[in-house]
Formats: C-alpha cells, structure tokens, sequence
C-alpha cells in the first residue's frame, strides 16, 4: 500500500496522512517536522509541504531535517515543497510607487511570518537556487520547479496582487 504524508496540513484528503506540529481533527500525526524519527525509512512514495520549510534554521537544521524527509521516502518518491519565493516578495516589496504601505507590511509579513502562533515564524528565505541547493545536498534529484502543484487548495498557489508568490519545487528521491 502506497502511503503519502502531507506535512503541515490540515485538511484531510484521500489517501494522504497529515503531519503537524499543532494537533487537530484531520491531523494522523502530531510531531514537529524536523524530527521523523516515528517513521522507518522508506515509508513514503510522496511527500508534501506546502510554506512548511521556510521555518527550519538555515545553519544545520533545515539541512539536517531535509535529509530526513529523504530517508522516510521510497526510492523514486517525490516530494513536493512549496516556500515563500524570497525572489517575487523582494520585487513586490520594492514597489513603493504601486503597493501602499499596509500592502506592503503584508509581503513583510509573507517574508517572515504571519507571527499568529508559535510556529509561525520564519528562519530562511529562500529562492529557487537556495532551495535547489539545500535538496541536492540532502540527496535529492530532478529537481525542478513547477508554477503550481494543484495537489491541495493551499498558499503553493497563492496570488498577491495577481503574482504567484510561492516557490513550487519537486524532487526524487533516488533509487
């Protein structure tokens, strides 16, 4: 049987388990996300995490926690990571002649979190080529970006003033 975890979620949809941090009626497995350890290796085919990974320390813990998700995914497994696109957010928060200031202090907010809990503070910005680097070294391969994963009705496919502000990558997990 193919099992999928969707880390941070919060909705259930058929045929995925939900991971998070903070536990809920449609949430399988309450854990941090850093720390996979309940799981054997090679558990999962796929692996979603939609503005989950934005919150992982850029010095060792992000690293340490990819290479995490790649041991609990089968070989040929994909994951799906969807982040704030550091790129889009700095070009939408210099437009100081088109956003006012409240529109502004939004995309502020999209940088480095919402703040409305304990988890939701951010620790790295990333980019296509920070996150591109970040998975290959923690063994992952065919990485590509994508616009939009249409997996879950999510903020991977968010629009700020008609611009997709996520960063939507999938990668494999070797064989």
């Amino acid at each position: 049987m193919s099992r999928k975890l969707h880390i941070g979620g919060k909705v259930k949809k058929e045929g995925w388990e939900v991971l998070n941090a903070l536990p809920g009626d449609e949430v399988d497995h309450v854990c941090n996300a850093n720390d996979l350890s309940q799981f054997e290796d090679n558990t999962f085919t796929e692996i979603y995490a939609s503005h989950i990974v934005e919150h992982f320390d850029y010095v060792g813990e992000l690293s340490k926690t990819l290479t995490d998700w790649n041991r609990v995914l089968a070989p040929k497994g994909k994951i799906y990571i969807s982040v704030p696109d550091m790129d889009t957010l700095a070009q939408l928060f210099l437009l100081k002649d088109q956003l006012t200031g409240d529109q502004r202090f939004q995309v502020m907010r999209m940088m480095f979190g919402g703040h409305v809990d304990e988890y939701d503070h951010h620790s790295v910005g990333l980019n296509s080529e920070f996150l591109g680097s970040f998975l290959h070294e923690s063994g992952f391969t065919n990485i590509k970006r994508v616009p939009e994963f249409n997996i879950f009705d999510d903020t991977s496919s968010l629009k700020y003033g008609g611009v997709l502000i996520s960063l939507n990558m999938v990668a494999e997990k070797p064989e």
